[in-house]
């Protein structure tokens, strides 16, 4: 199963480690689900851990890395425009169109407001979770 684990889910995963988010992570770590990411998911994550909570480059690099190593990561080849409110939200919508994933899962009230696109459930974590086999 595909999945684009939005920026705040790997955020969180990173961060805020033995919730939710570190759960589904760890997925992807062990082959469960295939994480799916582009170069602009992964810029945006390593930005964010530096700018907002603080990490240093080399440690962001390292967490960056270990996403995309594990990760399918795709470039996209068509641009989207969904998200008026915050169009860095469609970069998550490229990723999953250019893998057609299975599942997007995501905190951001934007995406998931839509509740679907292009025939892909957006998710919170906690649906995403609860729905997965044990």
């Amino acid at each position: 199963m595909r999945v684009v684990l939005d920026t705040n889910i790997l955020i969180s995963a990173f961060v805020f480690p033995g919730g939710a988010p570190e759960s589904a992570f760890r997925m992807a770590l062990e082959g469960t689900i295939q994480l799916v990411t582009s170069p602009k998911l992964l810029a945006e994550f390593g930005g964010v851990l530096i700018r907002k909570f603080g990490w240093a480059a080399d440690r962001a690099e390292n967490a960056v890395r270990l996403v995309a190593r594990i990760g399918l990561v795709v470039t996209p080849s068509a641009p989207v425009q969904v998200i008026e409110d915050d169009p860095d939200d469609d970069r998550v919508l490229e990723a999953a169109a250019a893998a057609e994933v299975d599942f997007i899962v995501s905190g951001d009230r934007h995406l998931l407001r839509l509740g679907s696109w292009s025939g892909i459930p957006i998710v919170p974590i906690s649906v995403f979770l609860a729905n997965q086999p044990e």
